[in-house]
């Protein structure tokens, strides 16, 4: 009998070897784009939504103390004083300060300011109108910018903006916008608005 002589076996050559692994880390890092993509998005949602967070708590605190500011109804109006004009705009400031009514029968008076300080925003007792920090409390941190902006009543109860300089500011005054930007932890800006309408006063009443 003749034997059958089997064809010498062959394996995969360096070259195609190779070639094999290029394609499969192409593969591969093309696969994971999608997946990476996601985690950014989901970690920059995280992080802007805490800083969305401190900004909502930062002005709500605000807004809860301007409410309570005190109106003197024998002519000055709100005792509210802005604090470091912003350029550009002749009826918006980086602060304020004011007297607040408080206490339970709100019978005794206490005088605050709010400010930036640096990347803080805070919230000082001090003594009104001199507005000198005395023991300041960090409301928000990674503060980029902390902006009021003042308006009154026109014609038809139509808000108007009101100058910084006006001689009758105080009693004026309608309502505060509070616009409050912050750096989230990815570095993205973040920025939250309120308005609070200053009810003491006569237009604070009836709005």
């Amino acid at each position: 009998m003749r034997a059958h002589l089997l064809p010498a076996e062959r394996g995969f050559s360096l070259l195609e070897l190779v070639i094999v692994m290029v394609l499969t880390s192409t593969l591969a890092v093309a696969a994971m784009q999608p997946i990476l993509a996601a985690f950014r998005a989901r970690s920059a949602v995280a992080a802007n939504l805490s800083a969305i967070d401190g900004l909502r708590y930062a002005t709500e605190r605000i807004v809860r103390e301007l409410r309570q500011t005190r109106y003197n109804a024998q002519g000055s109006g709100f005792l509210l004083a802005p604090r470091d004009p912003i350029a550009g705009s002749g009826n918006a400031s980086a602060g304020l300060c004011f007297t607040r009514v408080g206490g339970a029968a709100g019978g005794t008076l206490a005088s605050i300011a709010v400010r930036q300080s640096g990347a803080l925003a805070t919230l000082d007792r001090v003594t009104y109108p001199g507005c000198t920090a005395a023991s300041p409390q960090t409301l928000a941190d990674r503060v980029a910018s902390l902006r009021f902006d003042y308006f009154s009543y026109g014609s038809g109860g139509a808000p108007v903006a009101l100058a910084l300089s006006d001689s009758q500011f105080g009693t004026k005054l309608a309502f505060i916008d509070i616009t409050m930007t912050a750096n989230a932890s990815n570095g993205s800006p973040v920025s939250y608005r309120s308005r609070v309408v200053l009810r003491n006063g006569a237009w604070g009443a009836a709005k």
